[in-house]
């Protein structure tokens, strides 16, 4: 039976109960479908707070939220964006199902009106929702990217802080088709946007703390200082990289250690009352001294503080600070300044930014010095305030210099004293650099050196003056006439005559009445001949009871006759001393430039020529030169030329001859100068030697000699000798440089003391014996032997010879000659070798040719010998191969 065979009420009654079947069916779906949603929103729920339990990254988090919103809105795609606080953007942090290529286009998205759902919203701080993008102006700018995937709705929330109320992030959720969201999903986007406001806040709280916490490390472990902490009985709970540097330690090794670990027995007491008052709750600061693990003292600069913890006091922190250095350093300084104020040398401090440069400090030394003693006539003023009207301009503006260009600058310069005395003053400025290498301050060192100025002045004055009469010397008559030559030069009529005045007889009146009275006789001399001098014309002493004038003011050969006459009236008055009366004459001779020469000496010879002629005729009168004086006199100009040209090309030669001993065994050498002519063979030095002597080109040759031994040295000292004996000309020790000259070619060649002998003859105390003297000395402090040449046969031997710095005295042959023989040889020889000995001298014998003589000297206490017995002088390999064969026989 189907149901249209029922009747209709039962018709009817079925298909109220099909009906009701279905409705029931259907509630029971829609039930069954929200206990699902149900079901799943709690896992969600749980899910979610389970990963903000655990320490999940913050995009984890943020993807579970947008996990749990998808799962209850159907097609829902969700994004979190946070802001970037620093660029003023926002940048997606969590999305689920949102193409990865859509919210890349969107990170650095401007938080700005209009710019998009987002934007808007954290820049409004309101809900943003948009049921179709297409339609909204707001979303212009990114249409394109909405239809290329597709979007349509966009409900867009601002994220807020809960703690600091301010925009954090925004929360979005987009749909493919337009749509409003219902209330529950309001509530549902509300609630877990709140959601995400607490993982972002709880994240950044987070992030904050690690960073204090690091921040807090970093100035525990990274302090400079030593850092550390203690507990209540004075343990270490921790200690800094620093502080284990300094104590030598390990932290692990001092933990649980108490501090007294490191602090000196005398210390302890005090470090414990500032532990226990800090321990109080007062912060302490102290210096105590402290022991590294090596034993070494440490000065250290304490700070400690309480550790509080909810109000309660655990501990004392630490910091320490080594200032071993800065006490040493302000000793130092202390000592410093006790030495600038206890020196005897003045110490100025000036401001080198200000202008005028004000001084700022001077020490006691400075106002003994000036005499200006009280602070306010020196504080603030420029050092100018010394200076006189005597003071070089030039010197001044050297020291301005150097305080313009920052630099330092030694100057020697006139000051005056408070009192208007004035004194010379060394004076050394430097500037003071701060650690940025600016120029703050000048210092100045000043010394009172008057005393050094006014003797270097005499010494000065002495080299180029005659120390009896005050009149110019050798050298200042030299360059004098070469001055005057070389202006005439530029004058064709310009005359320059040079007088040579001997004094006639003056040799017997010295020895017989006296040096005193000789001494005397030269000095009035002098001022008689002075007196007749023209004011640009020069009168110097030659030496002895010699004479120059160089008269340089006159034309006129007849003007320079009367002059020479005028010199000589000069003599007529008797010089009267006391009760005795002398009577003088003068004897001159004259040479002019009027005839060819080819150096300034050359006319002082002609005048000593000429006046040695005047002398022949009689004296007491003067003599012009003629080229007739001297007939040899073209042949001595002819040699001295080529004698100029072999100095020029070195056709020098160093021969060496051997001095031996008592064995005949070489100990040393003498080095002997040979001139071999390129075309007349080798000249004797008999012949050259005077001429060069006399021309003074003897210096260039003597230089030439000493350079070349010099460098011979080595291999002649490598045989085993003891020394080399090198001659030096008179002349030589006249020239200014001549000390300098000598030390400069010691150092190029490396010679050792002793290694050198300088021989030198009698003759080099003619004049001016004291300066002589005081040279020798200088030569014996660079390393040189002296010896005497020629011994016997010059000026005053004896009566200098105990005040000679000599190492060796060398009889001359004259006097070995025949001296078994001839009994005044052998009387002189004797008596020389017994004073030798007396004053340990060493002896040398010149000129031994036979075995008689060699006998003899040795007999009588002679050291060394030399001479043809022995071995010719012979150049430098022969010489070796001589000393070689001679110590094969011994």
């Amino acid at each position: 039976m189907t149901i249209g065979q029922l009747e209709w009420q039962h018709q009817f009654l079925v298909y109220g109960l099909l009906l009701a079947l279905f409705c029931i069916a259907i509630g029971w779906w829609i039930g069954h479908r929200e206990r699902v949603r149900l079901s799943r929103l709690v896992d969600a729920k749980f899910r979610t707070l389970a990963s903000l339990a655990q320490n999940k990254p913050l995009e984890e988090k943020l993807t579970d939220i947008c996990t749990l919103i998808e799962g209850q809105i159907s097609d829902a795609m969700c994004s979190v964006m946070l802001v970037d606080p620093v660029k003023g953007v926002l940048n997606a942090a969590g999305t689920l199902s949102l193409p990865k290529a859509f919210t890349d286009a969107l990170q650095g998205l401007p938080i700005a009106d209009g710019a998009g759902g987002c934007g808007t919203a954290a820049y409004r701080r309101v809900p943003v929702v948009v049921e179709d993008m297409t339609k909204d102006a707001r979303f212009d700018s990114y249409a394109k990217l909405i239809e290329d995937y597709k979007l349509r709705a966009c409900w867009s929330y601002p994220v807020m802080s809960p703690t600091h109320k301010n925009v954090i992030g925004t929360f979005a959720v987009y749909f493919t088709k337009p749509r409003k969201p219902c209330l529950r999903e309001l509530d549902l986007i509300q609630r877990s946007r709140d959601l995400v406001a607490l993982v972002i806040d709880q994240h950044n709280d987070r992030i904050q703390r690690e960073r204090s916490e690091q921040h807090n490390r970093s100035l525990f472990s990274y302090n400079p200082e030593a850092v550390f902490t203690l507990d209540r009985d004075g343990n270490f709970m921790s200690l800094n990289r620093a502080g284990s540097d300094l104590i030598g330690y390990e932290e692990l090794e001092v933990l649980g250690q108490h501090y007294e670990l490191v602090i000196p027995e005398f210390d302890r007491a005090r470090t414990k009352n500032h532990f226990e008052v800090a321990l109080s709750g007062k912060p302490q600061r102290y210096e105590i001294k402290i022991y590294d693990r090596s034993g070494k003292l440490h000065d250290l600069d304490v700070t400690n503080m309480p550790i509080v913890i909810n109000g309660e006091i655990t501990g004392v922190h630490g910091i320490a600070k080594d200032v071993t250095s800065a006490r040493r350093n302000e000793s130092q300084l202390a000592l410093l300044e006790r030495s600038v104020e206890s020196s005897t040398n003045g110490l100025i401090i000036c401001e080198a930014n200000k202008s005028n440069f004000p001084i700022i400090y001077v020490n006691p030394a400075f106002k003994e010095i000036t005499g200006f003693l009280d602070d306010e006539e020196i504080i603030g003023r420029n050092c100018r305030f010394l200076q006189g009207p005597d003071t070089d301009p030039a010197t001044v503006q050297k020291i301005r210099d150097g305080l313009s260009t920052r630099s330092e600058v030694r100057v020697t310069i006139l000051n005056y004293r408070k009192d208007g005395t004035p004194f010379w003053n060394d004076l050394i400025i430097s500037p003071v650099r701060d650690s940025g290498e600016k120029v703050t301050h000048f210092i100045g060192l000043q010394s009172d050196i008057t005393e050094r100025v006014e003797r270097e002045e005499q010494l000065k004055f002495l080299a180029k003056h005659d120390v009896l009469t005050r009149l110019p010397n050798r050298n200042a008559l030299e360059e004098r006439l070469a001055e005057c030559l070389e202006e005439a030069s530029a004058d064709d009529e310009g005359l320059i005559a040079v007088l040579f005045i001997d004094l006639d007889g003056f040799k017997p009146i010295n020895d017989s009445l006296g040096h005193a009275v000789g001494d005397r006789i030269l000095d009035e001399t002098a001022q008689r001949l002075l007196g007749q001098m023209g004011s640009n014309d020069l009168l110097a002493r030659f030496g002895g009871d010699e004479f120059v004038a160089v008269v340089c003011t006159t034309h006129d050969r007849d003007a320079v006759s009367e002059l020479a006459g005028s010199l000589l009236d000069q003599f007529h008055q008797p010089y009267r001393f006391n009760e005795l009366e002398v009577s003088l004459s003068a004897t001159i001779g004259i040479a002019d430039n009027s005839t060819l020469f080819t150096n300034p000496l050359e006319l002082i010879q002609r005048a000593d020529v000429a006046m040695y002629e005047a002398k022949r005729r009689g004296g007491s009168s003067y003599h012009w030169y003629s080229a007739d004086l001297d007939a040899g006199m073209q042949h001595q100009i002819e040699l001295r030329t080529q004698l100029q040209e072999a100095i020029q090309a070195e056709q020098f030669e160093l021969f060496y001859q051997p001095i031996v001993d008592v064995n005949g065994q070489p100990r040393a050498v003498e080095a002997l100068v040979r001139w071999r002519h390129p075309e007349k063979g080798y000249i004797s030095p008999g012949e050259f030697i005077p001429l060069a002597e006399a021309t003074g080109q003897i210096i260039a040759i003597a230089d030439w000699v000493f350079r070349q031994a010099c460098s011979d040295a080595e291999t002649l000292l490598g045989t085993g000798l003891e020394t080399i004996s090198i001659n030096f000309s008179p002349l030589q020790f006249y020239r200014d440089d001549f000390i300098e000259n000598v030390n400069d070619i010691l150092t190029e060649f490396a010679i050792q003391p002793g290694q050198l002998t300088i021989e030198i003859t009698e003759n080099v105390f003619m004049r001016d014996s004291n300066n002589m003297i005081a040279l020798l000395h200088k030569l014996r402090e660079l390393g040189l032997g002296i010896s005497i040449d020629d011994f016997g046969t010059g000026f005053a031997s004896l009566s200098y010879l105990n005040q000679l710095p000599v190492d060796g005295l060398k009889i001359d042959q004259s006097f070995i000659h025949n001296v078994d023989s001839t009994r005044r040889n052998s009387a002189i020889t004797r008596g020389v070798l017994a004073i030798a000995s007396e004053l340990d001298i060493r002896t040398v014998a010149e000129g031994v040719e036979t075995e008689a003589e060699r006998a003899y000297v040795l007999e009588h206490g002679c050291d060394l010998m030399q001479g043809y017995l022995f071995c010719h002088p012979q150049p430098l390999a022969e010489v070796l191969d001589w000393i070689k064969k001679q110590q094969a026989q011994s």
